[in-house]
């Protein structure tokens, strides 16, 4: 598996799969930037930075920002570059939400906060870290989508529409850029057990029984996935889904 030179930026860092990846890639080795968006969030990536401290000694460096927006992004991108250099060895795009009602029953700031956390902060942010990597011609670029990006889920339309989004962005941009040694690869989590899936609580026990190893993800799932993605030298443009089987 390969580490690549520099540290690793991870978008919605602060708390369930994006901190365990935080995690996971501290314990592979990289400092790391953690994206977070409210105030009340930066005591959980300030004790995540102590965490991975004490167990990994590596540094994380906090970077508030909304990536659902472009010039929030770019503060994000200079707050790590002015932290920790220009070497951006791993990129994930981890940032995500959802909205579960009907189509017709979104609002327009739903379907914006949708489209510009999930689709539009994944552009954003490889436009941004891009001409970084292109410099060291290395990198690796990791999207966490989701099997809403495979198949379709009822009441959770423009959700599933920037998964597979994220998921086309993934395969065309690894054809874009592989020639500058970067690769691109997307995780695409099945049911996992999250602050915001516990919005969901209802529909535990039947996308456990969907499954057909009779089981709901964690976070660390998705975390060792992204560490082998991330790593994978052979492997580029793929979408890999750590689901149980609830796609197959």
């Amino acid at each position: 598996m390969k580490k690549y030179d520099g540290y690793a930026i991870v978008t919605g860092g602060a708390r369930g799969m994006g901190a365990a990846i935080c995690r996971q890639l501290a314990s592979d080795g990289y400092d790391l930037v953690c994206n977070y968006v409210s105030d009340s969030s930066l005591a959980k990536v300030e004790a995540l930075a102590a965490e991975i401290a004490e167990k990994y000694g590596r540094r994380v460096v906090s970077a508030q920002g909304d990536v659902s927006r472009y010039e929030e992004c770019e503060k994000v991108v200079k707050t790590a570059v002015s932290a920790l250099g220009e070497k951006i060895g791993v990129l994930v795009n981890n940032a995500g939400v959802t909205v579960r009602k009907e189509l017709t029953d979104h609002t327009m700031g739903d379907i914006e906060r949708v489209l510009g956390t999930n689709l539009m902060a994944g552009i954003y942010m490889c436009k941004l870290v891009l001409p970084y990597m292109y410099k060291q011609n290395a990198g690796s670029i990791v999207n966490v989508t989701s099997v809403g990006g495979i198949t379709g889920y009822p009441r959770q339309s423009t959700y599933c529409a920037t998964k597979w989004g994220m998921n086309g962005l993934t395969k065309a941009l690894a054809k874009e850029v592989g020639s500058h040694g970067i690769r691109v690869n997307a995780v695409a989590p099945g049911f996992i057990v999250t602050d915001m899936t516990l919005e969901n609580k209802p529909a535990f026990d039947s996308y456990k029984a969907a499954s057909p190893i009779g089981m709901l993800g964690e976070p660390e799932y998705i975390a060792e996935a992204v560490s082998y993605v991330a790593g994978a030298e052979f492997m580029t443009g793929q979408v890999i889904s750590p689901n149980g089987g609830l796609v197959i």
